[in-house]
């Protein structure tokens, strides 16, 4: 897609940034799984759910072992002859009823091998290709769509934005190595899974930070363990409201498909969030295109990323990163000296500050000031400004705090 910036074929569903966020129904076979309200084991509550969720899902995920965490719910491991028999039959069933395509929950290939052979088009491998070194092969033979969750050696065990950026980067490398199409590869953080609930919400926050690597996003919120957590329901069936707020902020924070047991309600979230969001805007002039990354670019790690990408080399790298980080610091309560020593002194780098109409004629002791600079920009300024009076050694560490976090 020549407007986006994110774009996969996934299942032959568009998903990314032109498109609607896209709902992925979870139908578990599996009695282990966390949620009960999720299982469903016979023939006819199979085809009930799947023609239940067809008008508000685009994708029917299908999973036949639990990959929740058992040191918080106790599931057991399901053999890979039961899985795959659980799979097998419930695709044969499906595409006899729904059209929507389907997606296998698996980490094994053998049994991913069998579902596509039944005519399932995505597997969503929540070891991000790293459990079963035949999975990647085996998805790109059949020409598939995949779903690479984080994961460095067990699913979930990456713990901040940065490690799962990581992680997804080497499972990508793994995928189009192996023949995958990069424009059938969703990418997905890893909520949940054991971590701790803290590490679910720095993930959340930071979720556009992902869209540097190109590949759509997808997150599951749905009735997880972090949610109980914040709300004090150990019981997930309880969880669905708190399920529907973790949706729209993932939404607005830039998820491209949601996962979820409750399609109709998130769908709704959805697509209230979204028309709310802002997303990247892409101009597009004959062969030109340009993409307004500024809204994702919030540390240096990630301009270096997207840097990477163009063949920028390392010592370019090391000169250029900390000026694609921009920062607008409001300071109150400043003195109008310090004001004005501090737009001379941005003004010296290439940065500004905004001061009061009266600050220049001293109309006021004190005023407040907009600081308006990249990360290079505020670091010059920090060594001088501890050299300085008015007060500017103490509003230099103030400054500081604010760029150690980038």
């Amino acid at each position: 897609m020549g407007r986006s910036w994110c774009f996969s074929l996934i299942g032959g569903v568009p998903v990314g940034d032109c498109f609607p966020v896209r709902i992925m129904a979870v139908m578990n076979l599996s009695p282990e799984s966390f949620y009960k309200g999720s299982v469903f084991t016979d023939s006819k509550s199979i085809e009930q759910y799947a023609l239940k969720v067809e008008g508000d899902a685009d994708i029917l995920d299908v999973g036949a072992s639990s990959s929740a965490p058992p040191e918080i719910y106790g599931s057991k491991p399901v053999s890979e002859g039961e899985e795959l028999e659980r799979v097998v039959n419930a695709v044969r069933l499906l595409r006899d009823v729904t059209t929507l395509p389907i997606s296998v929950d698996t980490q094994r290939a053998k049994v991913a091998e069998a579902a596509l052979r039944e005519e399932a088009q995505i597997i969503n491998d929540v070891s991000g290709f790293k459990g079963d070194p035949r999975m990647a092969r085996v998805v790109a033979d059949f020409d598939a769509s995949c779903v690479l969750m984080a994961c460095f050696k067990r699913p979930g065990d990456a713990r901040s934005i940065e490690e799962a950026r990581a992680a997804l980067k080497e499972s990508i490398k793994m995928a189009v190595e192996a023949g995958v199409e990069p424009g059938k590869i969703v990418i997905d953080p890893g909520i949940g899974f054991g971590k701790p609930y803290e590490c679910d919400l720095e993930i959340l926050r930071g979720l556009k930070r992902l869209k540097v690597l190109r590949r759509p996003v997808l997150v599951g919120v749905s009735r997880k363990h972090f949610i109980g957590r914040i709300l004090g329901q150990p019981d997930p069936a309880e969880r669905l409201v708190g399920s529907i707020a973790a949706t729209a902020i993932a939404v607005y924070n830039g998820a491209d498909v949601i996962r979820t047991h409750d399609a109709e309600e998130a769908k709704q979230a959805a697509c209230v969030s979204s028309a709310i969001s802002r997303g990247i805007k892409v101009v597009e002039r004959g062969e030109i295109l340009i993409a307004d990354l500024t809204n994702i670019m919030l540390n240096v790690s990630d301009v270096e990323e997207v840097m990477g990408r163009i063949g920028v080399s390392d010592i370019g790298m090391k000169l250029m990163r900390e000026k694609g980080v921009y920062r607008l610091l409001y300071l109150k309560n400043v003195s109008t000296p310090a004001a004005l020593a501090l737009k001379q002194h941005l003004l010296s780098v290439g940065g500004d500050a905004a001061t009061p109409h009266g600050a220049i004629d001293f109309e006021a002791r004190k005023c407040d000031v907009l600081l308006m600079a990249t990360l290079k920009q505020l670091k010059g300024i920090i060594r001088k400004l501890k050299i300085n009076a008015f007060g500017l050694p103490q509003i230099a560490d103030l400054i500081l705090e604010f760029v150690r976090e980038t």
